[in-house]
């Protein structure tokens, strides 16, 4: 299981610059990712599906109560600067987040993968101090504020293979494979009634395979 945070959101913007909030574009990511991971038959969830305020307990605890493995938490940055960057719990190694990095190299300039220590010496971010077992990444795929980044970022298109790029790193991570080698997802049949397809399912799953019916149109 994997679960996509939407950073910020309602009366929290986040960044700002020429006409973009940072909520509005981490949304539009998110929801990309889900559709993008549901059509690969990953299982997968959203903190949220629009834009609503999560305060930090709220956001944290749907986190920690979804059953996943990992968390991509998106997000744009802002204040000087250019290019990606992967942070990651002081807790954790760093072998997420350094493949997430490489995969987004592919498509946009990595400007640092890092983890941050409060004065108290625990997590900085809440989204690493408060989300318990779930690994959690904040991801923060470029500045609003830089005219290289915006250049590339203005893109739709651009903006989603980011995402993608991210999506398929933790697949990659929760499946053990963190090189950049391709998955390969395997459909069984395809039928017009839903029963043919419950029934191919379930002899699937009695013979040991991870089976699952997709629903396409």
């Amino acid at each position: 299981m994997i679960i996509i945070d939407a950073g910020h959101g309602g009366k929290d913007p986040g960044a700002i610059a020429d006409g973009v909030k940072e909520k509005d574009w981490n949304l539009e990511v998110s929801l990309h990712q889900y559709e993008f991971l549901k059509k690969l038959g990953i299982p997968c969830k959203l903190t949220r599906k629009t834009d609503i305020d999560l305060s930090p307990d709220k956001r944290s605890e749907l986190v920690r109560s979804s059953d996943a493995t990992v968390c991509l938490s998106n997000h744009f940055n802002a204040g000087g600067g250019s290019g990606a960057e992967v942070i990651h719990s002081k807790y954790a190694t760093p072998a997420f987040a350094k493949s997430t990095a490489d995969a987004l190299k592919k498509v946009m300039p990595v400007r640092r993968v890092f983890s941050r220590e409060g004065s108290n010496g625990k997590d900085y971010y809440y989204m690493h101090r408060l989300t318990g077992q779930v690994e959690t990444l904040i991801i923060e795929y470029g500045f609003l504020d830089s005219a290289v980044d915006r250049r590339k970022l203005n893109v739709r298109s651009f903006r989603f293979q980011l995402a993608e790029a991210a999506a398929l790193a933790a697949v990659r991570y929760t499946k053990g494979n963190l090189n950049s080698s391709p998955l390969y997802f395997v459909q069984s049949g395809a039928y017009k009634e839903k029963s043919r397809a419950d029934h191919l399912c379930e002899e699937l799953k009695k013979k040991g395979y991870n089976a699952f019916v997709k629903q396409e149109g």
